[in-house]
């Protein structure tokens, strides 16, 4: 008998967990294109959220390429519509309150980060038998 995996709403946070931001530049988190396209490939939503708002949240997600994976950009707001099913956040207050990933906030530029990776193969990997 093959197990399928329930489709999720998965929401990402902007600032310090897609992007590292200064007013000379924007930075997007390594893995984060490969993170979000596998994500898809299994099925699941991707959304982007940010308390800046839902037109800098559309902004972010146009000007680092990300259009073709998200479905839908928001306004950090409790009541969005499709509610999480879990975020991946470098909040963990938020994280406790909607469930998901907490990773490390994203404050400069590293090419070796591999979190919003390693996330995204722990949500696509097939269930144990």
């Amino acid at each position: 008998m093959t197990e399928t995996l329930k489709s999720l709403n998965v929401y990402f946070d902007v600032d310090h967990t897609l992007v590292y931001t200064t007013q000379e530049m924007s930075s997007l988190r390594p893995g984060a294109q490969e993170a979000m396209a596998l994500l898809k490939e299994a099925g699941h939503s991707v959304y982007v959220w940010s308390a800046g708002g839902q037109l800098y949240s559309e902004r972010t997600v146009k000007k680092h390429g990300l259009t073709e994976w998200v479905d839908g950009c928001f306004d950090k707001h409790p009541r969005v519509d499709p509610s999480p099913d879990l975020i991946i956040d470098d909040d963990w207050y938020l994280v406790e309150k909607y469930g998901g990933y907490c990773v490390s906030q994203y404050k400069e530029v590293n090419e070796n980060d591999r979190e919003l990776l390693e996330i995204a193969d722990k949500l696509t990997a097939p269930p144990n038998m």
